[in-house]
């Protein structure tokens, strides 16, 4: 942005004799320039010309004004930057926290890679759970005449309707994505499930708000009574469990699929369906723990949080939980809250500046004001902050261990919203309208300061007491 100040312009200003309040103006302009690490305007014999500048009335009240504003814009600049500073090192212990945990979750999907080690009776265990879920999971009809489909077809057929794309959300999007060799064979398995169904050789269920529809659907279709339509709109509706599939001989292939460990399935109902496992058939007595499971070395993701939960106080140095998780994440929130009163104050001190720096039509460059440097650096950690607190509350995944202490301590913290704790726009308007007034003494920036009101209602007259 191109400077209205010149040199230029301070000759001609000089020329002409002073005012008090261009000459006060001119030497807050050197102090900004010196804020700003601008090259100042002001030669020397500039600055003697300006403090020689004979004055009375009412340019001695003017520029004894522009004196008092530099003994506050120094005040402001030395407590912005320090409140700036504060507040930047309270987030930044936050946001050090916050990196270990997105560090941790990182390693842990690099670990997830790789297979998980247990005993062949863990391994017997997890199989035996699964089943019991699969046994009494509702599976859709639909899904059930797709797996016939596939079980009685060539496997070119799946494949081919695989790389065509697409995307299958009933059974009227499945029979269309059949090719049309193998559509004798998806009618087959379409009357083969049905067959079995009002045989009572496969029960279906369906939820209580559907009954309406389905149960005259339902009668007709044991009659064979029903457009294709009206099958594929009815075979959406149905379900039927695990159990009766797996009971049921002519579907062998689910059998086989209930029996079977299928990593990932259910695996929002039980951790331990997530994984691929490597079974040890044979375990030394040292990798077991005492249930008789397979008892792993410290995972690398562990390491990544320790310091800082040690740091905290969550764990000691045996690993042991020490201070409670809510202690824990009260503690923080306090830290936070010094943080948020530092940005309280360095944005006021900001507004105060601002106002005043537009009052007297200095020079200042781009829209971000007198303090642009740590308002950008505060803006920064602020952003950086809420978006790492952000990715922390996020659903974790299934490849993920369950969430740390540390990682739970974090989730107790509020984000930082900074539009509420700047001055609100009322406050800010007073303070615009009354900037210059009592602009003398040392009190002119503390007294603007305790003017003001934040966004969400507190005042700065008692924050400051």
């Amino acid at each position: 942005m191109t400077r209205t100040v010149t040199t230029t312009a301070v000759k001609r200003i000089l020329t002409k004799g002073l005012t008090g309040w261009e000459a006060g103006k001119l030497i807050l302009q050197d102090v900004i320039d010196g804020y700003l690490r601008r090259d100042s305007v002001l030669t020397e014999a500039d600055m003697a010309a300006v403090q020689q500048a004979r004055m009375e009335g009412a340019d001695v009240r003017d520029y004894n004004m522009f004196m008092a504003l530099c003994r506050g814009f120094h005040l402001g600049y030395v407590m912005a930057e320090w409140a700036c500073g504060d507040a930047c090192l309270e987030i930044g212990f936050l946001d050090h926290a916050l990196q270990d945990a997105e560090k941790r979750r990182t390693v842990e999907l690099f670990e997830s890679f790789g297979p998980r080690v247990v005993t062949r009776k863990q391994y017997e265990d997890i199989i035996a759970a699964q089943r019991e879920k699969k046994l009494a999971f509702e599976y859709g009809l639909g899904y059930v005449i797709e797996e016939r489909f596939y079980a009685i077809a060539p496997p070119e057929a799946e494949k081919e309707i695989d790389e065509a794309g697409v995307d299958i959300e009933s059974v009227a999007d499945f029979v269309a994505a059949v090719p049309e060799a193998y559509a004798d064979l998806c009618k087959q398995a379409i009357d083969q499930i049905h067959r079995l169904h009002t045989s009572g050789r496969l029960p279906a269920v369906y939820h209580e708000e559907d009954a309406k529809e389905v149960e005259p659907l339902l009668s007709r279709w044991k009659d064979a009574g029903l457009s294709s339509q009206e099958v594929m709109r009815l075979l959406d509706m149905l379900y039927v469990t695990g159990q009766h599939l797996r009971e049921c001989d002519e579907l062998p292939e689910w059998k086989l699929f209930i029996d079977k460990y299928q990593p990932h399935w259910l695996a929002d109902d039980d951790e331990r369906f997530g994984h691929v496992y490597a079974v040890l058939d044979d375990c030394p007595e040292a990798w077991l723990d005492k249930k008789g499971n397979y008892k792993a070395p410290v995972r690398p993701s562990e390491w990544v949080t320790r310091s800082t939960e040690l740091l905290l106080g969550l764990v000691n140095h045996d690993d042991k939980a020490k201070k409670s998780v809510e202690r824990v994440g009260a503690e923080l929130k306090d830290g936070l809250d010094t943080a948020e009163q530092n940005i309280r104050l360095f944005l006021a001190v900001k507004a105060v500046l601002d106002a005043a720096a537009a009052a007297v039509g200095l020079d200042v460059p781009g829209n971000e004001g007198v303090l642009a440097g740590p308002n950008a650096r505060l803006g920064a950690c602020i952003a950086l902050y809420n978006i790492r607190l952000e990715d922390r509350k996020e659903e974790r995944k299934s490849w993920e261990s369950g969430a740390t202490r540390l990682e739970k301590a974090l989730k107790l913290l509020p984000a930082i919203d900074p539009e509420k704790l700047r001055p609100s726009p009322d406050s800010f308007k007073r303070l615009k309208d009354k900037i210059l007034d009592d602009a003398r003494g040392e009190e002119w920036l503390r007294t603007k300061v305790r003017s003001l009101e934040c966004g969400d209602g507190l005042n700065f007259k008692e924050l400051l007491e």
